[in-house]
């Protein structure tokens, strides 16, 4: 009887028990299961696409998942192909297009490569290099982590690349600082290793893919062309700037600690041969990254070439048997979900949809003030990205802009320039995929990540957004 009794005083208590993220996820699951069940009894709304609703469901299923994080991320992207494939959703090459995907592949040559720069102990001796140059303090510490991921921006054109370089460092400087796996400092030193290589770089033109998507398509849509130079001052001073001061003064907000610094020798020590060899790989894998505009190969294959040589008997630094045994490929299924989840979103035409709405929505507002033109646009940008991730939205936007522009009497230019703030200002992690990953290499639990980019995005949006227009508006831009 006292056990029944208890049970039912437990049974009672539970909503005092359950936690937001799990609150969340229970309702974006039981929110998907009932679009899913409606569109599998064709109990839709007249004139709805069966496909589209059923998409819809597993699509809403997979975002509370993910944003919440109560299970594994990569389980949620293994969830997302499976229940896609067996609906039929998508044809099996739109939902498995991440694994075609040459990010697949990045994402492997980097996972290689930073077990590699661990084993051989170069991982140290960069470390200490770090701990050097940086002022005293964890403050100290996440400055240096950042300035040296924005200066990868710069030389690196891919964010996966600068990722897989730059998080098994801060991953290797948290262990150094006596920052326990799984510790607040971990989590700051680690997660500001991936935004400081991903977020700024969205001001420089060729350093993340959606830039790159939406000058291309610009160009074949609109015969409009951006220089290097016209993006990185429009966007750079202020959007770049932010995003790097941000990162790490809420980093340091969230996660400061007091680092036990380790000794560091003053005296250099010689590389040892598989150091010495290592560099060299990482050395020539670099160059070959920063000039692929000119020999033509795309980076996922010098990433795995690189990948490759580190496992080569006699010129390699790490035994062959690591490969399956050791490196850790729960991010490629993450990354390659998330990559058929934008997809299957396109090839459904979940994303059309929700851009024709939002233009029509436009047309009936009849906005007349600059600055509320480009608020809506912001927004707009803004919900395409959270419903397709960031790397699939430019496809949505560019496309629109016409419409757009139509809309608000504005120049296509000053529209297409308009989104760049809404890659920048994300609200939840899985909208980037290089962010993923870096979570994943650090084992950063998803709630961390949250609550820091909810407060980064809370800022952007307040701060940011008011004063990039400002300056936009002083370049001749948003007039």
């Amino acid at each position: 009887m006292a056990k029944l009794l208890a049970g039912r005083r437990r049974w009672l208590n539970w909503p005092k028990r359950l936690r937001p993220a799990n609150l969340v996820a229970l309702l974006t699951t039981m929110a998907g299961i009932a679009i899913l069940t409606g569109a599998l009894n064709d109990s839709v709304l007249q004139g709805s696409d069966l496909v589209m609703t059923r998409a819809l469901g597993v699509v809403v299923f997979t975002l509370g998942l993910w944003i919440t994080g109560i299970v594994p991320e990569f389980f949620t992207s293994l969830l997302f192909l499976f229940l896609s494939a067996l609906l039929s959703i998508a044809p099996p090459e739109v939902v498995f297009s991440g694994f075609q995907s040459g990010a697949l592949w990045m994402i492997f040559g980097g996972l290689v490569i930073g077990h590699s720069v661990t084993q051989c102990g170069l991982g140290d001796r960069l470390v200490n290099h770090l701990l050097a140059l940086s002022a005293p303090g964890y403050l100290g510490v996440l400055t240096t982590v950042a300035l040296s991921g924005l200066v990868l921006s710069f030389m690196i054109p891919t964010a996966i690349g600068r990722v897989v370089l730059m998080a098994p460092i801060a991953v290797h400087l948290a262990k150094q600082l006596g920052f326990e796996p799984g510790s607040k400092g971990q989590a700051g030193l680690v997660l500001t290793a991936g935004m400081s290589t991903t977020l700024p770089a969205f001001t420089i033109l060729p350093s993340n893919v959606p830039n790159l998507v939406m000058s291309g398509s610009a160009e074949g849509l609109y015969d409009i062309s951006f220089t290097y130079a016209q993006y990185l001052v429009l966007n750079f001073p202020i959007l770049g700037v932010f995003s790097l001061v941000a990162t790490i003064g809420l980093n340091w907000w969230f996660f400061r600690g007091s680092p036990k610094r380790q000794t560091i020798s003053i005296e250099p020590k010689p590389l040892t041969g598989p150091q010495l060899r290592l560099s060299g790989i990482l050395v020539v894998t670099i160059l070959l990254w920063v000039t692929d505009s000119w020999h033509g190969i795309a980076p996922a294959w010098v990433a795995l070439g690189a990948a490759l040589i580190c496992a080569l008997p006699v010129v390699g630094v790490i035994p062959v048997s690591d490969l399956p045994q050791k490196i850790n490929i729960a991010p490629i299924f993450f990354v390659s979900g998330v990559i058929g989840f934008g997809a299957v979103v396109f090839h459904t035409g979940i994303s059309a949809r929700a851009g024709e709405y939002l233009v029509a929505i436009f047309h009936e507002a009849d906005l007349s003030s600059n600055t509320a033109i480009f608020a809506s646009l912001a927004a707009i940008g803004s919900v395409v990205a959270v419903c397709t991730t960031v790397p699939t939205a430019p496809g949505v936007m560019t496309p629109l802009a016409a419409q757009l522009a139509e809309a608000t009497g504005w120049p296509v230019e000053w529209v297409l320039m308009a989104q760049v703030p809404t890659w920048i200002l994300v609200p939840f992690p899985y909208l980037v995929p290089p962010l993923l990953l870096t979570m994943s290499i650090g084992r950063i639990p998803s709630a961390q990540a949250v609550r820091l980019l909810l407060a980064y995005f809370a800022i952007g949006v307040t701060l940011l957004a008011p004063l990039h227009f400002l300056w936009a508006r002083s370049l001749g831009f948003f007039l």
